[in-house]
């Protein structure tokens, strides 16, 4: 399965959406609370793809970000983005691999897009990254489904940090890779969060 929007669409319709959580990944929450948040609101732009209903993108707005939200349909008839307006962000529905940005990102968050997309697009998901994240930018990833084995095919995709790094350049650097703290139970793959520094 791909990132069409009418496969995407009909999960919503069907109510087939074990990736919406209800609220922000609590791993998250919990990094914002530790500080993922600029030293003044309203000061840097975050990018988040594949949104889904926006609770995510949503966490960081609250948080300070200007945050641009992209997915292929909008199951929010319109609400997310008049709460992200208010909030000095934006919600666009379209192709996210596509998105080209007028100016550069601090931070780039994703969580169940790369899992999601068919594997053979993870070098578009790269040229994403490449093109929206700013120098001395932040990649921020909850990686999942860890350890899950190609033949079981997907979405979701099996990932790891490796699968991340093969299709980004050189520029990005690991700064961390670990276990989350604040898990979801029901997922029946382990979870990381990651984070990679663009130096260049």
């Amino acid at each position: 399965m791909t990132t069409c929007a009418t496969d995407w669409s009909q999960r919503y319709q069907s109510g087939d959406t074990p990736w919406d959580l209800g609220g922000p990944h609590p791993e998250l929450a919990a990094r914002i609370a530790a500080g993922l948040a600029p030293a003044e609101r309203g000061t840097r732009r975050a990018l988040v793809p594949g949104c889904g209903r926006g609770h995510d993108a949503l966490a960081l707005a609250e948080a300070g970000w200007l945050v641009t939200a992209l997915d292929p349909v909008d199951p929010t008839a319109g609400e997310l983005g008049a709460k992200l307006a208010r909030l000095g962000g934006e919600h666009r529905v379209g192709d996210a691999l596509a998105h080209a940005a007028s100016r550069p990102y601090e931070l780039f968050f994703e969580h169940t897009f790369f899992c999601a997309i068919d594997p053979s697009q993870r070098a578009q998901w790269g040229e994403l990254v490449a093109r929206s994240l700013a120098p001395g930018g932040r990649l921020c990833a909850l990686l999942y489904p860890v350890g899950k084995v190609a033949s079981e095919g997907g979405p979701p995709f099996g990932v790891t940090l490796d699968d991340v790094l093969q299709v980004l350049p050189r520029t990005f650097r690991p700064r961390l890779d670990e276990l989350v703290s604040h898990g979801i139970a029901r997922r029946n793959w382990p979870e990381r969060w990651a984070e990679l520094e663009r130096t260049a």
